[in-house]
C-alpha cells in the first residue's frame, strides 16, 4: 500500500473557504473515477498548508492516477485549486504498520535515529502502531523531503526526542 502525499497551500489572496471547497470537489470528482488500484484520497489542513493523501494498491496505479487526475471531468475542478495553489511539493509513503487508513487528527514526522537499524526502530514502534487507528508510513526511494517516516494517529503521541518528533495536528477538508 502506498499514499502519494502531496503538499500546498492557497497562494496568497486566495479565500480559505473558496479554496477547501475546490478540494472537496476535485476529490469528489477523482473518487467518482475509480481509477484503477486507486483506494481513496483526502485533503488535510496542516497550519496554513494543506497535505493531500492519495492512498492506491501499488505504483503501478500512479501513472493512472496521474492521467485521471487531470483530464475528463475532472480536469475543471484541478485547475481551480491548482490556479489558486503554490509552493507545492510531493512525497511517496510506503504503509509499513497498522491499516491502511490517512486518517488520523495527528501527523508525527520524524527520522530513524542515526546508527539504529530499521529493524529496530520497528521493534521499539510495536506498542504504538499496535493502538487502534495508527498507521506507520515510511517514505519511499528518498522521493521527497525528510523527514523519512509519518505515524498517523487519532490522539497526539510521544516519540523519543532521538527521533526529532514533530506533532502536527490536522483536520480534514
Amino acid at each position: 500500500m502506498l499514499s502519494y502525499l502531496f503538499f500546498h497551500r492557497p497562494a496568497a489572496g486566495v479565500d480559505r473557504r473558496v479554496y477547501e471547497d475546490g478540494l472537496r470537489e476535485f476529490h469528489a470528482a477523482l473518487a467518482g473515477a475509480h481509477p484503477a488500484l486507486y483506494t481513496g484520497s483526502a485533503s488535510y489542513r496542516i497550519g496554513d498548508g494543506y497535505c493531500d493523501w492519495y492512498t492506491v494498491e501499488s505504483s503501478a496505479a500512479l501513472d493512472t492516477l496521474n492521467e485521471v487526475a487531470v483530464s475528463g471531468p475532472r480536469s475543471a475542478s484541478h485547475r481551480a485549486v491548482a490556479q489558486r495553489a503554490v509552493d507545492a511539493a510531493g512525497k511517496l509513503m510506503s504503509l509499513v504498520a497498522g491499516r491502511p487508513s490517512s486518517a488520523g487528527k495527528y501527523e508525527i514526522r520524524f527520522s530513524k535515529p542515526k546508527g539504529m537499524d530499521y529493524p529496530e526502530l520497528y521493534a521499539r514502534l510495536k506498542p504504538v502502531v499496535e493502538r487502534e487507528g495508527v498507521s506507520l508510513w515510511r517514505r519511499m526511494m528518498t522521493l521527497g523531503p525528510p523527514p523519512e517516516f509519518v505515524l498517523l494517529s487519532p490522539e497526539r503521541l510521544e516519540l523519543p526526542s532521538e527521533m526529532s518528533p514533530e506533532v502536527i495536528s490536522r483536520e480534514q477538508v
